[in-house]
């Protein structure tokens, strides 16, 4: 995880792999209905708006055997930045659990 701070706002950076793309869109699923309540956009990915910022999260690259994925938050405070970053996390170990039973 990459933290910066740029213009009075901080940017998150993190990086993940996934094995496959219905892994890729059960996440993205799961983000959704976490944050269904904000602001979306889903062109490239999804990009979700909070009250304090923004983040968003796309495919890097593809191969045959796992996607490379970026999480970028872009947030006002390094509070509620890192608060939606564990929120993410949550939902990406909660999906990695269960995908191993």
């Amino acid at each position: 995880m990459d933290i910066s701070s740029k213009n009075s706002h901080y940017n998150i950076i993190k990086y993940e792999n996934i094995k496959t793309i219905d892994i890729y869109n059960t996440f993205i699923n799961w983000v959704r209905g976490e944050f269904d309540l904000y602001l979306m956009e889903e062109l490239d990915g999804l990009k979700v708006y909070y009250p304090n910022g923004w983040f968003s999260i796309t495919v890097l690259s593809e191969s045959e055997k796992e996607l490379n994925i970026i999480i970028q938050i872009k947030s006002k405070t390094l509070d509620s930045g890192l608060k939606i970053e564990a929120q993410i996390k949550k939902i990406y170990s909660h999906l990695n659990q269960i995908l191993k039973k």
